[in-house]
């Protein structure tokens, strides 16, 4: 997302010199009836003679238009090289797999499979990584490693989602949160399946990494 913004303000730019190049008149009072006259000598300096001349003269007309259609060529390339499958925004964010170092690093399609399941069946309580019914208790990565046993990763999180407990992990909440155990109570949670969960849990813990600050900051950022 980055990289393909970038691409755009740059093929903006080269666009917009070429048109400002073609098409900003002279200016005009004194200063720009001097500078007329200094580029018309340094012009008339720099002219070939003969067949040279009348070949430049035959030209010239089309300079500006050979350089704006130059511009808008290079702005089309850039943008399509940004529309290739770029995964910069994805790509060398680890996310941890389970409580013994194993990591996982995510592909865009499984990053937009958890978001869009995330927002459907979680968001409505945990909009931005907040908690809504408890405003001490988040999705932030702090409030995650400070539970028990620590959701900090993935099958951490699965196991939540199909026994939710209690943030000292002492009490079952299975009717009172969306669950697997509860998903009689809890439609949304019928369809589930165990990969679901995973993809859930990978994109919440990928916002804990990229952006720390705002993922369960609460009603300041959301």
């Amino acid at each position: 997302m980055r990289r393909t913004a970038s691409c755009i303000v740059v093929a903006a730019g080269v666009v917009g010199l070429s048109l400002h190049s073609v098409f900003v008149a002279p200016g005009t009072g004194a200063r720009g009836a001097a500078a007329r006259e200094l580029a018309a000598g340094a012009v008339q300096s720099e002219l070939p003679t003969g067949s040279a001349a009348e070949e430049f003269a035959s030209s010239s007309p089309w300079d500006g238009a050979v350089r704006m259609l130059a511009g808008v060529a290079l702005g089309a390339a850039l943008l399509a090289a940004s529309a290739g499958p770029a995964l910069a925004d994805v790509d060398d964010v680890l996310v941890p797999v389970d409580g013994k170092g194993k990591t996982v690093m995510l592909t865009k399609e499984g990053l937009n499979r958890g978001k869009r399941l995330f927002n459907n069946a979680c968001a409505t309580c945990h909009v931005g990584g907040g908690t809504r019914t408890n405003q001490n208790v988040g999705l932030g990565i702090e409030e995650l490693k400070g539970s028990t046993p620590p959701r900090d990763n993935i099958e951490s999180l699965v196991d939540y989602q199909n026994n939710p407990t209690t943030y000292d992990g002492l009490k079952d909440i299975s009717e009172v949160h969306p669950s697997i155990r509860g998903a009689d109570i809890w439609p949304k949670m019928q369809s589930m399946k165990q990969s679901d969960l995973y993809d859930i849990s990978a994109y919440m813990l990928y916002m804990t990494a990229t952006i720390p600050e705002k993922w369960g900051g609460g009603k300041q950022y959301y």
